[in-house]
């Protein structure tokens, strides 16, 4: 295995999954702000379809990979904090469309706790995560892997599953979680750290992202297909053919997870391992700030209109400033307060980064 320079924070911290954790939700804020400009600039949608190739299931397989502490454990009090972290996010984003005066009435938190298709379903799919892996860590793990993807590729034929908890994301995400869980950090860094590994996922990558946008008018209307939370009606004559598309984009995904993996510096990177370590807190207050900013600003004719033609770059500037805010130390330690409960179960870490 090569040499790597300098790859662990002094905490013990392996710096490659801090920086990794950070380029993701840097995407997971880009592409929030970005799918608001597919319409107006078709190539977005190229982008938009690219990022949500990898970006989820690769933050949710990164997060089963450090969730084997709570599994055998039984850590209770991290399921409890991830249900605190979706119902936290869910009122923030009520919140912010009660202020701007939309029709919030029939999305009011007490009236559909459980009904979910926006950004909050991540908080409550982690407690799902986490209780299936408590409950089914006796059963060997590949037979679980063939259960869960086949699971994943059969819930699309179930209509009307998507929203009602979330469910159709949590069966159609859990096989990243899951093989996050089964592998340990030091198994994928013996695989992507030679030094052929990522020069060949530099070139998977590229050629990836080329070819999204090079057919981004034929796959746009397969974008909702990539998020996991409706049903394979959406890809009309295809329909019947979902479950094998969707097998197709786990292995995709799975790739093009590694390739990231592969590509990213594994050393301490100064404010870079930072964001990485504190992705709770983005996670949880990004989104009501996009919202206020695109309704109560109009932000997206206004970038549109100043930069026409620099609009990706403005949007990734903003996206970095939004990362940026919420990771600083009073936006962490305000996710930790809300959410880390000072119960008398296994004690959690301090801070809010192991979104």
């Amino acid at each position: 295995m090569p040499v790597v320079s300098s790859p662990v924070r002094p905490q013990g911290r392996l710096a490659k999954w801090d920086n990794l954790k950070a380029v993701l939700i840097f995407l997971v804020v880009f592409a929030h702000l970005f799918r608001r400009v597919n319409g107006e600039r078709p190539i977005m949608a190229g982008v938009f379809f690219f990022i949500y190739l990898f970006h989820m299931p690769a933050f949710i397989f990164v997060s089963g990979l450090f969730s084997k502490n709570a599994v055998k454990k039984r850590n209770y009090d991290r399921v409890f904090s991830f249900f605190l972290v979706y119902l936290i996010t869910k009122f923030l984003i009520w919140f912010v469309q009660l202020l701007l005066k939309e029709d919030f009435v029939s999305d009011m938190p007490y009236t559909n706790l459980f009904r979910e298709t926006g950004v909050a379903w991540y908080g409550l799919a982690m407690c799902v995560f986490l209780l299936m892996t408590m409950f089914l860590e006796r059963y060997r793990i590949p037979n679980l892997m063939v259960v869960s993807i086949a699971l994943g590729c059969l819930v699309g034929y179930c209509k009307d599953v998507g929203a009602v908890g979330s469910m159709s994301r949590i069966l159609v995400f859990y096989p990243y979680f899951l093989a996050g869980y089964a592998l340990e950090p030091k198994q994928i860094l013996h695989v992507t750290e030679h030094w052929y590994s990522r020069a060949l996922s530099v070139a998977v990558l590229a050629v990836t992202c080329w070819l999204c946008l090079q057919y981004r008018e034929e796959l746009t209307p397969y974008s909702e297909f990539l998020k996991g939370k409706t049903d394979f009606s959406a890809l009309e004559e295809l329909a019947p053919y979902g479950g094998l598309f969707r097998l197709a984009l786990y292995a995709v995904s799975f790739l093009l997870t590694f390739c990231l993996i592969a590509v990213i510096p594994n050393f301490h990177i100064p404010v870079v391992s930072t964001v990485g370590q504190r992705t709770l807190s983005i996670y949880m207050f990004h989104y009501p700030l996009v919202l206020y900013f695109y309704t109560g600003f109009v932000m997206k004719d206004w970038i549109l209109t100043n930069w026409p033609d620099l609009y990706g770059p403005a949007y990734a500037i903003v996206s970095l400033l939004i990362v940026l805010l919420f990771a600083t130390k009073p936006f962490d330690w305000l996710a930790t307060k809300l959410t880390v409960l000072p119960l008398k179960t296994a004690p959690q870490q301090k801070g809010s980064g192991d979104l």
